[in-house]
């Protein structure tokens, strides 16, 4: 009963974080233009500067404003992502020391910061810090995965791992939903709000502390003295931290996830673009695009992963996932101007992604020990945000030379090979957690 407790508590503090984080997803074209069209500030005077060098290394994206807001958007993703790709395992070491209470207690009050910070922003640079005190702050979903690890056995960790997506799906239903809604509540007449997207950043503040307000009174510790960590705390490159995880099969399931979080943040980048370019739909409905998403995933990995695990092995729902996003994603990009079309196209897209993502986890995680979880999904974590930090870069360049069916066949194709090569290493996974 009491890990049936932890588990809830734990899904709900990682419902709460991700709707602060995806919160802000419907405001950034908005709040971009915000920044760059307001009046000038002394501490801004960079900015054209930036906005038209980066014009110049981008030509094929978008016209005008356009550009600007989605070049600079592209910029703040980076710089938020490969601060979590740095300091995941840091945050996953600390918790393998001192138990994920704390960590997750720490890391939630500096999100918190962070979204106040945002609140008062009338600048672009300290919206800029703002998310760079976000991104530092940002480990608590590694040490989350981890924490729900603890509670699993070793066969149930692909079931627990659905959980956690099932969290992300929900997360990512409510944040943008809440914050689209938000965009109309405009406080910036109050005396506490220094422009139209305060009661956002508010509403993300008060999420954060709701998280740490739950993590400090319900949320059990749950990693044992016993197996905590003695290594040294620091700070380090984290491919550095990869030769403390030695394990050849982690190792291969941490390229592969990367190569699949490349590929797939490389759809999730070009999608909006796609609906708004070839289909003409406008903001709102785009989120009801990702709404339909979201639900999908929360639907797949809560319950499809749930009923599966046990069923069949990881490595077939990978391979499932596999073929069906890379066979469904060419189908998308043929379905224009029908969004009935697209629809059913995106949803074999989402329900691969959904077998894929615990299945892949579930392995991972069960191939390290007990003690040295949080340094694992850190960095399981970590090079998930290194390739969210680079993969728009390559899906904006070939939608931008070659349009969006030639990108998503590319994306498709690129799937199948790596997940080809790589099919031993699924098979050693699968043979090495059938052991344990």
């Amino acid at each position: 009963m009491q890990r049936r407790s932890s588990v809830g508590v734990l899904l709900f503090i990682l419902i709460l974080d991700l709707m602060g984080f995806t919160l802000i997803f419907p405001l950034v074209p908005d709040l971009l233009a915000f920044y760059v069209h307001s009046t000038p500030h002394a501490i801004d005077s960079y900015l054209p500067s930036l906005i038209q060098t980066l014009l110049q290394f981008a030509p094929g994206i978008g016209t005008g404003e356009e550009r600007e807001i989605i070049l600079l958007g592209g910029i703040l993703a980076s710089v938020y992502a490969l601060l979590q790709f740095f300091l995941s395992p840091f945050w996953g070491r600390l918790s393998d020391r001192i138990g994920r209470r704390p960590v997750l207690l720490l890391t939630s009050s500096g999100l918190a910061f962070a979204y106040l910070l945002w609140g008062f922003s009338t600048t672009f640079t300290l919206f800029l810090i703002s998310r760079v005190v976000a991104g530092v702050m940002a480990g608590n979903l590694g040490v989350a995965t981890a924490a729900m690890a603890d509670l699993s056995t070793e066969e149930g960790r692909t079931k627990s791992m659905g959980l956690v997506g099932a969290a992300f799906g929900v997360g990512f239903i409510v944040g943008p939903a809440l914050g689209g809604a938000l965009s109309k509540l405009d406080l910036s007449g109050l005396p506490f709000a220094y422009h139209p997207f305060s009661a956002a950043a508010f509403v993300s503040v008060a999420l954060s502390l709701l998280s740490a307000v739950l993590n400090y009174f319900f949320l059990q510790e749950t990693l044992p003295e016993h197996l905590r960590s003695k290594g040294p705390l620091r700070i380090e490159y984290p491919f550095r931290v990869l030769s403390e995880l030695k394990e050849p099969t982690f190792r291969r399931m941490l390229a592969l996830n990367f190569a699949f979080m490349f590929l797939f943040t490389s759809f999730e980048f070009t999608v909006t673009f796609f609906y708004k370019i070839d289909f003409g739909l406008m903001p709102s409905q785009i989120g009801l695009v990702f709404f339909y998403l979201g639900l999908l995933l929360a639907l797949g990995q809560g319950v499809l992963v749930r009923r599966l695990s046990g069923i069949i092995s990881e490595q077939r729902m990978i391979v499932a996932g596999v073929i069906l996003i890379a066979f469904a994603l060419p189908l998308l990009a043929l379905s224009s101007p029908s969004v009935p079309l697209s629809l059913l196209a995106l949803a074999p897209v989402a329900i691969g992604s959904s077998l894929l993502q615990p299945a892949m986890a579930g392995l991972a995680s069960r191939s390290i020990s007990a003690d040295r979880q949080g340094l694992a999904m850190g960095s399981f974590r970590s090079m998930g945000s290194l390739a969210r930090g680079i993969g728009p870069i390559f899906g904006s360049y070939v939608y931008g030379s070659m349009g969006i069916t030639v990108t998503y066949i590319v994306i498709g194709a690129l799937l199948l090979v790596s997940f080809a090569v790589g099919a031993g290493t699924l098979r050693q996974a699968q043979s090495e957690a059938s052991r344990t």
